[in-house]
């Protein structure tokens, strides 16, 4: 089935069209050639060879030889060349040659080493600190229920202190008790059953097919609108890009794809870049932090598969321009994926909760193909929960993985998984049904109210200021100019005042706060520990914030990515490592 308003099947058509056209001129000019080729052919080998004797008077057979290799060789230089300035850049294509020789330099590497070993110390202090004793060998004889109870019940404690005081960004988007232990007693009903196997548990199938269909209606879907469910925001975007890969090989032929996003866009577009083999092209901003919609213009050619705009994008709330990403995405014929992750389930009920958009972000944008929304945000489902959304079947299709000559039979899954956990799917459906469609308006109205409060309180701070538009649920900040203002160390002393933790972001140099249900009741709060926090930052003389936070980002800005990477290697080795010592009982 297919939706005739999608541009991209339309396109499709018009270039099965434009073929068989072409085929056909292809037939009639072959048979012109049967008749007057033979002719044709050796009276342009003739002039052929006059020009090129012309050319060649008085070179031996030698230096012809070597001139004809010298131009070969310049003008293979001259085609790379071309195709780093456009694929990378020519400076980064420089520091990525240059950084791996610095790099192995004694001294460099002396230091680096040093570096590793700081960074490792610090996270391993961090990471350990209120943990209980370690469990590195499995017990014996398995540890009795009453006891093992206790010991989750205490981890379980250790891992809700840090935001229950509702004074996190983002992560924990519901903090109301009840619904989340309701939450828990569904998923623990669901947990050992598997949407893999539909047969054996129908029921499960059926809720997973209503939460994407609940979700398609909520974005103003057709009736060719499909979709599917997956574990999270970076799987939707993977498939998202796999699928416009797939479909633009299948279509149009196209080997070497790009993709052309904001710099502000999710790093999970990254992630699929570097997964499935897609040129990544990143446009700038405008001053409210949104897309250039002239620059992202100039990114897009014949190679581009799709587009990208956020609604919000991550680092400062701000929703990209997307109907006039629309019309340029169905004048080059590409995709446009629309990235609803965060405010997924914010969006479709702000106007009823009594805001405006500044853009529409649905499927009611003629040009938007796909939506990735995640319920396990603003949705309060379980950690695991996103969804997926098509114009059409067709290039869902392009999303699945099967193999049909497998020896243990057909093999066929929609999404990247095989098995997955049922109760995500249950306790999903569970959350959507229990807070229905006004559930979701209020929970929307008391969000959206406190985040453009803090906004509005940040203008009139001095010495910091609004980076980007506060559209949704997230307020970004950043020093004001001429202030001279750190923010990372105004995030070092927000944490020291109020407890409050934020994300830090950079290029450019800023912090956000993206607000949940517990961190909504605390704008007040929020509002006066950062205006105290900016006094203190600012006639600070001693130096007390210069450090930690600060430190480290102020010089992750400056140095090379190829360094950073080293410190971000350590890292995730630090975290994937358990903790040493311990017993198994």
């Amino acid at each position: 089935m297919e939706d005739p308003d999608c541009h991209l099947v339309a396109d499709a058509d018009a270039r099965s069209s434009r073929f068989y056209l072409k085929a056909g001129v292809t037939v009639l000019a072959a048979a012109g050639f049967v008749v007057k080729g033979p002719s044709l052919l050796r009276a342009l080998d003739g002039k052929l060879s006059d020009l090129v004797n012309s050319c060649l008077q008085g070179f031996d057979p030698y230096s012809t030889l070597k001139r004809a290799l010298q131009i070969a060789v310049t003008a293979s230089g001259a085609a790379r060349a071309w195709r780093i300035v456009r694929r990378d850049g020519l400076r980064p294509w420089v520091m990525s040659h240059v950084i791996p020789l610095v790099s192995r330099l004694p001294s460099v590497i002396q230091q680096l080493n040093t570096a590793r070993a700081d960074v490792r110390k610090d996270l391993q202090r961090e990471l350990v600190k209120d943990l209980t004793e370690p469990r590195v060998l499995l017990p014996a004889d398995g540890m009795a229920e009453e006891p093992l109870m206790s010991l989750m019940e205490l981890r379980r404690g250790l891992d809700t202190k840090n935001w229950s005081d509702g004074k996190v960004t983002g992560a924990i988007y519901s903090g109301e008790q009840h619904h989340m232990d309701f939450i828990g007693r569904v998923y623990g009903m669901f947990a050992f059953y598997n949407p893999l196997h539909t047969a054996l548990h129908p029921s499960l199938r059926q809720m997973d097919a209503e939460v994407v269909q609940m979700t398609i209606n909520l974005y103003r879907g057709t009736a060719s609108c499909c979709g599917a469910f997956t574990t999270g925001g970076t799987e939707s975007i993977l498939l998202a890009i796999k699928s416009y890969r797939d479909w633009a090989r299948q279509k149009r032929g196209i080997v070497e794809p790009n993709l052309v996003v904001c710099v502000t866009a999710h790093a999970a577009f990254d992630k699929a870049a570097h997964y499935f083999g897609v040129h990544l092209r990143k446009c700038n901003t405008d001053a409210k932090q949104a897309a250039d919609l002239r620059h992202m213009a100039s990114l897009i050619d014949s190679n581009t598969i799709a587009i990208v705009g956020s609604g919000p994008q991550y680092a400062t709330g701000t929703v990209d321009p997307i109907e006039a990403m629309s019309d340029l995405a169905i004048s080059r014929g590409c995709g446009l994926h629309v990235d609803c992750c965060l405010g997924g389930f914010l969006v479709p009920f702000m106007r009823e909760a009594g805001f405006e958009l500044p853009h529409a972000v649905d499927f009611s944008v003629r040009g938007v193909t796909t939506i990735s929304c995640d319920p396990h945000k603003y949705g309060f489902a379980p950690k695991g929960s996103s969804v997926l959304m098509f114009r059409h079947p067709e290039l869902r299709h392009c999303m699945y993985s099967f193999a049909t000559d497998w020896t243990g039979g057909i093999y066929a899954t929609p999404t990247i998984l095989g098995s997955r956990p049922g109760g995500v799917v249950a306790a999903t459906w569970a959350s959507m049904m229990k807070h229905g469609r006004h559930g979701y308006v209020e929970t929307t109205r008391q969000i959206v109210r406190a985040t453009r409060k803090i906004a509005v309180a940040i203008e009139h701070i001095e010495g910091i200021e609004l980076v980007g538009r506060a559209d949704v649920c997230v307020v970004g900040f950043g020093p004001a100019a001429a202030s001279g203002l750190n923010i990372y160390s105004l995030v070092d002393c927000m944490k020291e005042l109020g407890g409050w933790e934020l994300a830090t972001l950079q290029n450019p140099p800023a912090a956000h706060l993206a607000l949940t249900l517990p961190t909504s009741q605390n704008a007040d709060g929020f509002i006066e520990d950062l205006t105290r926090a900016v006094a203190v930052v600012r006639s600070d003389t001693s130096g007390k914030y210069s450090g930690g936070t600060a430190g480290i980002y102020g010089m992750a800005a400056s140095l090379p990515a190829a360094f950073i990477a080293e410190s971000v290697k350590v890292y995730l080795d630090t975290t994937l490592q358990a903790t040493e010592g311990g017993s198994a009982a």
